[in-house]
């Protein structure tokens, strides 16, 4: 495939495996999709995490209704889409086959369609089969977890962490030396582990490098991918907490990794450049961007994790000390 043809695809799609050998899965979540759908699944966890992708590969080959929860989330799309779809009939050799209801993002569903739904997933049990997936898995009800087979889609120890992640840096190098951008394992490692487990995330990064011609994936590079500016401003801004609240969780709603990423490298340099006057405020500035850098990792809510560093930051800056 050419280069400008390349520039033309999402990465995230480019190589968005195709089967379940191809997803770096620990064996728990392989051998629990391993006999098919078979049941209801639910499968929940951090953004990034392939979920969406282990449903389109469980719904293959079915007929399928896919929804998303974000948008289609009213009482209606159960009544009007969801149940006129269980309702009709799909043959395989003269015989009624399994049908599929791919809701993507069911934890935006509204308290009514959760209602509706779990009467539907019990009414058509004997012909349809229900592929849900969330990150927040509390804001699932309870009646509804108990009608699916619940499947968290990260590591839940430090086997998994580790066998993932070394898959992850092999995967991730394979794409960089495909993309002709030369790497050192060292780096390689540390670009992986800002973003992990969030495959999505590395791999739009990855894009970002290549759209920009990197030669090397280096500390530079590493800067270049994501542009922050925005978010800086507001942090040395302050105003109005409300106001700040809806700004970010708009406009870094599926990157919060990515920001995270751009104020570790790049707000010390911004606020020295700019105002140099808060230079005092520096190695606070830095104890605080380590502690949630920490904790990005292994929050399944990124988005609070960067609410919580931008809001302390906020303080920081804007604090008599």
């Amino acid at each position: 495939m050419s280069k400008e043809r390349r520039k033309d695809i999402l990465f995230t799609e480019l190589f968005r495996a195709k089967s379940l050998d191809g997803l770096i899965l620990p064996d728990r979540i392989k051998n629990d999709l391993s006999n098919g759908l078979t049941q209801n699944l639910l499968l929940y966890g951090p953004q990034g995490t392939s979920k969406t992708t282990i449903a389109l590969i469980m719904s293959n080959g079915y007929d399928t209704l896919k929804l998303n929860g974000s948008s289609d989330n009213g009482i209606d799309v159960v009544r009007d889409q969801i149940v006129n779809f269980a309702e009709s009939i799909s043959l395989d050799g003269g015989r009624e086959k399994i049908k599929v209801i791919f809701i993507d993002e069911c934890d935006g569903l509204t308290t009514n369609a959760w209602d509706a739904l779990r009467q539907t997933i019990e009414r058509y049990a004997s012909n349809t089969r229900f592929i849900c997936t969330c990150n927040k898995i509390d804001k699932i009800p309870g009646p509804i977890q108990s009608r699916f087979h619940m499947i968290p889609v990260y590591p839940i120890n430090k086997a998994e962490e580790e066998m993932m992640f070394n898959g992850y840096c092999g995967l991730v190098g394979q794409i960089l030396t495909h993309c002709e951008i030369a790497y050192e394992p060292e780096t390689l490692q540390e670009f992986v582990r800002n973003s992990f487990p969030d495959m999505r995330s590395i791999l739009n990064s990855v894009q970002t490098l290549y759209n920009q011609e990197a030669a090397s994936l280096d500390k530079d590079s590493l800067v270049r991918t994501f542009d922050a500016g925005d978010l800086f401003q507001l942090i040395m801004q302050g105003g109005d907490p409300i106001e700040n609240y809806k700004f970010i969780t708009s406009n870094y709603a599926t990157n919060q990794e990515d920001a995270m990423l751009a104020v570790s490298k790049q707000f010390v340099d911004f606020l020295k450049m700019n105002y140099p006057e808060q230079s005092q405020k520096v190695p606070m500035v830095i104890i605080t961007i380590a502690e949630y850098m920490d904790q990005l990792p292994r929050a399944i809510d990124k988005m609070i994790v960067l609410l919580a560093c931008v809001f302390k930051l906020q303080y920081i800056i804007h604090t008599q000390q």
